[in-house]
């Protein structure tokens, strides 16, 4: 009965999941008279409207500031947002998120499986991996899961504990879903997104996104491993945000409330108790403090790096999807260009609504200590003082 709930469930997230990326898709303008060009093999256009494009995740560097959207449009600034210069993409997929190890080395993650890379500032990308391989992967690593749960059904069947029995026949049971759904997803093509990428330095990465994926390269992108058989997550749950909070330690956050911590740089996870059951987007961190963000504005502050959580009261009601930490405030972003901005204890919540009420995707400190703020209009900077919002962002070519 369980398990047949979990497919349940598993089928409804599907059905939501599909219904919103097409959604999204319907928002691009399309030609119906034009032939259909595989967006892994077709570059990104070049245009002076990238910064006026839907972007879904932006990061800062010492001196540049990085942001990645629609139609793989990638875009950089050195002047902490006021001009924007875009860069050479080898694909023309959506990308959700970007992150960087240093001044030059970066990763760039989004739909169709794909993770591209940098090594010069974000100028130019070259792409390492894709849905395809990443399907081929996952049911290589189902497989193995099979395989280990009829072994433990055996040694339970020998010892005769009816209790290790039935345990072990639930997880052959779901072993055995959980190899049939990655070889469905393969059936349908590179069709998940990644969502989010955690960045330990030049060598190190960790990619997460949708039903689960959870990829990591420690060898700068050159090959890339399927690990999610080391997350506590056997209902495949989407995974929004992987972040830093603290030495060696990193969090996931995903859908259904699911945390799962890590205290020794990703080697091994544990889950965690939410203070939220419904769909968890992201964090930040702020030393031993940490806020954590989710549908319809609710946010939670906890005192001891996530032992406990206080709802915070922040007279907003819009999901929240990206926060960045500054060195004087903090600034949590959402749907209807709704933002948060806290002090430096992550307290003191105040929201404002950003002119023209567009959706706001993600957020980072630019290195001129304003906020950048990005989502469905694009670029907009946000001086967190005086509320100020500067719109007048132009293309370096000029747009």
């Amino acid at each position: 009965m369980l398990l047949k709930l979990a497919k349940s469930c598993s089928a409804l997230r599907a059905r939501i999941y599909g219904l919103t990326l097409c959604l999204a898709a319907s928002l691009a303008p399309v030609n119906v008279a034009a032939e259909w060009l595989d967006p892994l093999k077709t570059p990104a256009i070049q245009t002076d409207l990238a910064h006026q494009a839907l972007l879904l995740g932006v990061t800062s560097t010492a001196d540049r500031v990085v942001a990645v959207g629609a139609f793989g449009n990638i875009i950089s600034s050195d002047d902490s947002g006021l001009t924007w210069t875009q860069g050479q993409v080898p694909v023309s997929v959506t990308l959700t998120a970007v992150r960087f190890a240093d001044t030059n080395i970066g990763w760039a993650v989004g739909h169709d499986g794909v993770i591209l890379k940098t090594e010069d500032g974000g100028q130019t990308w070259t792409a390492q991996f894709d849905g395809y391989r990443a399907n081929d992967m996952m049911i290589v690593g189902a497989e193995q899961r099979f395989a280990a749960a009829e072994l433990v059904l055996q040694d339970a069947q020998a010892s005769g504990d009816s209790d290790a029995i039935y345990d072990a026949e639930y997880a052959l049971e779901s072993a055995d879903f959980g190899l049939q759904d990655a070889q469905y997803d393969a059936e349908t093509g590179s069709t998940k997104p990644f969502l989010d990428i955690y960045v330990e330095s030049a060598e190190r990465a960790i990619a997460i996104g949708a039903y689960g994926m959870f990829f990591e390269t420690r060898d700068g992108g050159a090959t890339w491993s399927d690990i999610s058989s080391a997350l506590p997550n056997p209902d495949r749950l989407h995974l929004n945000s992987i972040v830093a909070t603290g030495d060696n330690k990193l969090a996931v956050i995903g859908e259904m409330g699911f945390i799962a911590t890590s205290d020794d740089a990703g080697q091994t996870w544990t889950a965690e108790i939410a203070p939220y059951d419904g769909s968890l987007f992201g964090a930040v961190d702020s030393g031993d403090l940490q806020l954590l963000y989710s549908l319809r504005g609710h946010v939670y502050r906890s005192l001891d790096n996530g032992g406990d959580w206080n709802k915070l009261v922040t007279g907003a009601e819009q999901t929240l999807f990206g926060g960045a930490v500054g060195e004087t405030n903090t600034v949590l972003v959402g749907n209807a260009g709704s933002v948060i901005i806290l002090d430096n204890e992550l307290n003191n919540p105040r929201s404002i609504i950003i002119e023209g009420r567009a959706s706001l995707s993600s957020v980072t400190v630019a290195p001129n200590g304003r906020f950048i703020l990005v989502g469905e209009a694009g670029v907009k900077i946000l001086n967190p003082e005086s509320d100020d919002v500067i719109s007048e962002i132009t293309m370096a070519s000029g747009e």
